[in-house]
């Protein structure tokens, strides 16, 4: 896919979420979620702006309360706050770990749900939309970097086989590009003490082995171990629960 293409898949996604209704939100969130993590240019933005992030206390500092008690958040001026902040409350969506619903109602006060889940989508996932474009220069009349031909771009789509069963090359394919992001946070994350990141990068290249081997013995067992591992580590948060659930939509389509 190319880069344009990759860009075009992430706003259409995020148009997608607008146009929706809110019982149908989930799903456009995870779409969101997907074609950010297909594009390694703007999982590289969210990467750097999510190292040493905490969600929970951006979000307070955000949020104000007025005369009638409704809560309302106020974005940060910083485009790199705005991307964070938005992309972790989406990421709160996707796990379940934050109710849709009940955050729409909550911060974006309106007469029915569906007006409030308007709001959500005008203030918070058009600024967030508008900011990750502009800072790779889509849309914004900059020429476009082009893709030279020796640089593999992967396309993180759903692919499927002829028979529509979840193909293992597709798996591979997808593991490595959510490997790399994860050895690229990792390396930036200066809470990371020195050893546990050279245990960590020795995992991480050992499971790069066993996927150019196509083992999945040795690769399911690593993967146990990063596992273990990235679980305190907030900052490769989302890339962790991405790669769990890559596996587990490829082995739910043998079950």
């Amino acid at each position: 896919m190319e880069l344009n293409e990759q860009y075009e898949a992430f706003c259409n996604a995020c148009d997608d979420l607008r146009a929706s209704k809110i019982i149908l939100a989930d799903a456009k969130v995870s779409k969101i979620l997907r074609s950010v993590v297909s594009c390694p240019s703007l999982v590289e933005i969210i990467g750097d702006a999510l190292v040493g992030y905490n969600y929970a206390n951006e979000l307070g500092k955000c949020t104000t309360t007025d005369l009638e008690g409704n809560k309302h958040i106020n974005l940060p001026p910083e485009p790199y706050r705005v991307i964070a902040l938005v992309f972790s409350i989406l990421t709160e969506f996707d796990t379940r770990r934050l109710d849709l619903q009940e955050f729409v109602e909550q911060y974006f006060h309106a007469d029915t749900i569906q007006e409030s889940f308007v709001r959500f989508c005008e203030e918070m996932v058009v600024p967030f939309c508008n900011f990750l474009c502009e800072w790779v220069g889509y849309k914004t009349g900059k020429k476009e970097e082009t893709v030279s031909e020796n640089e593999e771009v992967v396309d993180m789509r759903e692919d499927t086989n002829e028979c529509g069963i979840d193909s293992a090359e597709a798996l591979f394919a997808d593991l490595k590009i959510i490997l790399n992001q994860i050895k690229e946070t990792v390396n930036l994350d200066t809470k990371i003490k020195a050893d546990r990141l050279d245990d960590l990068n020795i995992t991480l290249d050992a499971l790069q082995e066993s996927l150019e081997l196509k083992n999945f013995k040795i690769l399911n067992a690593l993967l146990i171990s990063l596992n273990n591992m990235l679980s305190p580590i907030k900052s490769v948060r989302f890339y962790n629960m991405e790669l769990q659930n890559r596996l587990a939509k490829f082995y739910d389509s043998y079950l």
